[in-house]
């Protein structure tokens, strides 16, 4: 069969490959549960959710399209072989299984992801691609170790992608989960790259990096979108300040969101 002839089966009423498929889902009971669908691509093998049809990352996944592929690239050039790699904000892996890939079999990739049903698809991923080199960690990557925030239920009306929602500092309801610091995992071996994609929380993650970013100076690929900022109560200038603390300097911008800073 093709690469991606599982899905054109079940399109055309064969039967598609299944495995595993029945997942406890912290979903409203207003939204089905979601079915886990494979899918061998070109770019990877993939297990994916079928109940959130504008999940922009999962229609590009499904069909072997690399999700923003400038960022890619750009890891591509960044990540050294035998290093490690940050991959914050993995969703359903495509990046860090990449990631991976470009850090070669001796090094090493931290994937984290807060949202526990993303984070045991992620796990199925992983394992389909064979990457023994990641370390999935289902914890917030945020300014505080050892805190438990609230991570909210998906309801898909304000945003139609899983990945799309994020860790609201003042939220009332929702998932409980641990955060956790980048530098309380004290990672010695060289760090080459770190991205983070958290939506409207990078700038706590960055905060609880500042000892790993003094010592190892790897360059960092941050998201900002101003609708979180307003939300969240961390504007540009926030981020501005911080990139000035830590003696950085934005060296390049991605689809307007995505900032590429490295040292001075």
């Amino acid at each position: 069969m093709g690469k991606i002839s599982k899905f054109f089966n079940k399109m055309l009423g064969s039967n598609s490959r299944i495995e595993d498929n029945t997942i406890v889902s912290p979903y409203k009971k207003d939204y089905d549960d979601p079915v886990l669908e494979y899918f061998e691509t070109p770019i990877g093998n993939y297990y994916l959710p079928n109940n959130a049809p504008r999940d922009i990352v999962i229609h590009s996944m499904k069909f072997g399209k690399i999700f923003e592929p400038e960022v890619v690239q750009l890891a591509q050039q960044l990540i050294k072989k035998g290093t490690v790699v940050l991959d914050v904000g993995a969703n359903f892996g495509q990046m860090s299984i990449m990631f991976s890939q470009f850090a070669g079999s001796k090094g090493f990739v931290y994937s984290f992801e807060a949202d526990d049903f993303i984070y045991d698809v992620l796990k199925k991923n992983i394992t389909a691609n064979n990457c023994t080199n990641i370390k999935p960690v289902c914890k917030a990557v945020y300014n505080k170790n050892g805190d438990v925030m609230l991570y909210p239920v998906q309801d898909f009306k304000r945003f139609g992608s899983y990945g799309s929602y994020g860790l609201d500092p003042k939220a009332k309801e929702g998932r409980e989960v641990e955060t956790i610091t980048i530098d309380s995992l004290n990672i010695q071996e060289p760090i080459s790259f770190m991205k983070v994609d958290v939506q409207g929380s990078d700038l706590f993650v960055l905060q609880g990096a500042v000892e790993t970013i003094k010592r190892h100076n790897m360059p960092i690929l941050f998201e900002y979108e101003e609708q979180f900022g307003e939300e969240f109560n961390a504007k540009w200038q926030d981020y501005s300040d911080f990139i000035e603390s830590i003696s950085y300097r934005i060296e390049k911008t991605i689809y307007g969101i995505n900032y590429l800073i490295v040292p001075k």
